[in-house]
């Protein structure tokens, strides 16, 4: 276990998943039982392969990588002597360890494959979940959480069918199940399936499953913006840790600790863990030492702690570590990169901040990157299936033909007329199979075509964003840089102009975020559109003295919107803000999201100031809401805008999602 969770720091995955992906390998080991005609669960391997399987396992406990050539070989000597328990014992490993400590995922998918094979010939439910829970790690530790979920979606079928112990079974594949569906957004099933986990060790009185379960939670309703239920669920797990001795799980569950303290506002005692989890890492060197870090940075940003955020830079900035490709993921050094320039922002630094801002621009530019090589990458495997359909059909046109001719040749005299009719139906057959086939041409035809343009899509689209990025991103910091080293080495140049300058520049720096933002997408959710409008809103208002609520619906519902949608909708609000900070005399703005029963997106914005004239046409004309009514009118949206009883203009916003 110990070697297990060394590999996953270093590889800078997600500790939480990783970890019950080992706890899935050891749930599956069994112990060997008495062979016999019994169930295929319990019996054991033979005499002859015994030695090898146990030489394999006592090696792996010292050096995992050694023990591959050991499991190899028992593979290839349980095949020769039709050992099948042997088999799915070796099978099972040597997935687990090509996919963990040799990261060859194609050889670790090949062998996963000839299990499933194997699995087939045994037709046990017990054989079939294990080697699909092995399926699983493989395309996790590959970032494949589609093809994972789907692989951890089967192993519980076959669970749910098997008559083995449940001491044999791989209840954790739940919890396994959950996380993934909490990284592709999948947040009510997510937590679906981790109260299945936890149902079922709560009355063994398991506690350090019971506490990877809440954990599990804690973050499916941290990332689904549901801040009640995380509390309570967080809580629950410090609770269990606290009392529990093993440790193993104590950083994890501070960072639950340490975001629930951030989601109040109580950032003393966010400061107290994080500084605590900071001083328990002893290798400065490793992911979870910069993720402790992030954290410290958030703190400072959210608390508006200049005084805390100067005492982080007193650490220096690693930038060595920075730029190691092998030692931080790249969403990690992202978020680094980040962190340091809030906080170089906020104390003044700002050359420096703009230098950690041009690294995050690029990096998160190599993000995007890596997201459209993902999908063409799931073009790609729906176009090799195609072919393989091609080659099945095919052989099955050989064998059909290969019959035809031995019935002929075997076929006598007498039985020419049946030997006719044989033909007859085999040459219908065959027609069947060319149309089949030649349909099956057209139709990857077609899907090249659709690939084709939808690639040229997304290029165009990157393309778009990142020239965005470099050129003008890159022409604007400059000016403001600029800006900052003339006012220093001209003091007597009016200061006023120049800042009107660097003011625009850093305008025109967010306006190209918000089209970037726009272009991605990723973003095309309704989750996005609300994560980016508040991110937005509480920085505006705040900058301008205003105290902005804003109050979502829990959970939020999964919904697509496309990046018009989204930038109609968020330019609508962002106008209305506008408004109110310049006419409204508001001291407090409220920001309310409905989602109705037939999927129809309220945003009420309301404020406590002076309110708006009673003359219609003053409303009709003016620029900003005509400006607003247009947005909402490309769409396919409303807007109305009223004068509160009690004081202040109530602006409401409707549109109707797609399902």
């Amino acid at each position: 276990m110990r070697l297990c969770e060394k590999y996953f720091c270093n590889r800078g995955l997600s500790g939480i998943y990783l970890l019950f992906c080992a706890m899935v390998l050891l749930c599956g080991c069994r112990q060997d039982q008495s062979s016999g005609n019994v169930a295929f669960y319990k019996r054991s391997v033979s005499v002859l392969l015994k030695p090898l399987i146990n030489a394999a396992i006592n090696k792996a406990k010292g050096d995992p990588v050694a023990a591959i050539p050991l499991y190899e070989k028992a593979l290839a000597v349980a095949k020769l002597h039709k050992d099948d328990v042997a088999q799915v014992k070796s099978y099972r490993m040597l997935v687990f360890y090509y996919s963990i400590y040799k990261n060859d995922f194609t050889h670790a998918i090949a062998l996963s494959d000839a299990s499933i094979l194997l699995a087939k010939k045994i037709n046990d439910p017990n054989t079939y979940s294990d080697l699909y829970a092995s399926r699983a790690i493989a395309y996790s530790v590959a970032g494949k959480l589609n093809e994972a979920a789907d692989a951890s979606t089967t192993a519980l079928q076959y669970l749910q069918r098997d008559k083995a112990p449940d001491s044999l079974k791989n209840f954790p594949l739940y919890n396994n199940l959950a996380v993934l569906h909490t990284q592709l957004g999948n947040y009510k099933l997510a937590v679906e399936n981790a109260n299945k986990f936890l149902n079922h060790y709560t009355p063994l009185k398991d506690t350090s499953r019971m506490i990877g379960a809440y954990q599990t939670m804690s973050n499916a309703y941290y990332q689904a913006n549901d801040t009640v239920n995380f509390r309570i669920t967080a809580r629950k797990a410090q609770a269990l840790q606290r009392d529990y001795a093993d440790k193993t799980k104590e950083y994890i569950v501070n960072s639950l600790m340490v975001a629930m303290y951030k989601s109040t506002k109580n950032y003393d005692s966010a400061k107290v863990i994080s500084e605590q989890m900071l001083k328990s890492d002893t290798n400065r060197n490793t992911p979870r030492h910069f993720e402790t870090l992030t954290q410290m940075m958030e703190i400072a940003d959210h608390a508006n702690d200049t005084a805390y955020a100067a005492n982080i830079l007193k650490q220096g900035i690693p930038m060595q570590q920075l730029f190691d490709e092998n030692l931080l993921p790249l969403s990690l050094r992202k978020n680094v990169f980040d962190g340091y320039y809030n906080i170089l922002k906020m104390t003044g630094n700002k050359e420096l901040a703009q230098v950690c801002l041009a690294h995050a621009y690029r990096l998160a530019g190599e993000l995007r990157k890596q997201e459209i090589n993902k999908d063409l990458e799931k073009y790609e495997i729906a176009r090799k299936k195609v072919m393989q359909e091609n080659v099945l059909l095919s052989k099955d046109l050989q064998l059909t033909r290969k019959s035809n001719t031995i019935t002929i040749l075997i076929m006598s005299a007498g039985l020419l007329a049946l030997a006719g009719t044989g033909f007859l139906m085999s040459y219908r057959r065959k027609i069947q199979i060319e149309k089949n086939r030649f349909e099956l041409l057209e139709k990857e035809q077609q899907w090249t075509q659709s690939k084709a343009v939808l690639e040229m899509q997304l290029v165009e689209r990157t393309r778009i964003a990142q020239e965005l990025h470099d050129d003008l991103g890159a022409s604007l910091t400059s000016i403001v840089l600029s800006t900052e080293l003339l006012k220093r080495k001209h003091p007597q140049l009016d200061a006023r102009e120049i800042s009107i300058i660097a003011d625009n520049s850093t305008q025109l720096v967010d306006q190209m975020n918000q089209i970037v933002w726009t272009l991605n997408n990723n973003n095309d959710t309704l989750q996005s559109l609300l994560a980016y409008t508040r991110k937005f809103a509480t920085g505006f208002m705040n900058d301008a003295g205003i105290h902005f609520t804003m109050h979502l619906p829990q959970p939020i519902a999964e919904h697509i919107l496309d990046g018009s949608v989204r930038r109609n909708l968020f330019l609508t609000v962002k106008e209305a803000l506008h408004n109110i900070v310049k006419h409204a005399q508001a001291t407090a703005v409220t920001l309310k999201v409905t989602i109705t029963e037939t999927n129809q997106l309220i945003l009420h914005l309301a404020d406590n100031g002076k309110g708006m004239t009673d003359q219609k046409e003053e409303i009709v004309l003016g620029n900003g809401l005509r400006n607003m009514n247009a947005n909402m009118q490309t769409i396919g949206g409303t807007i109305i805008w009223v004068n509160n009883p009690g004081g202040g203009t109530g602006i409401t916003v409707t549109y109707l999602l797609k399902t």
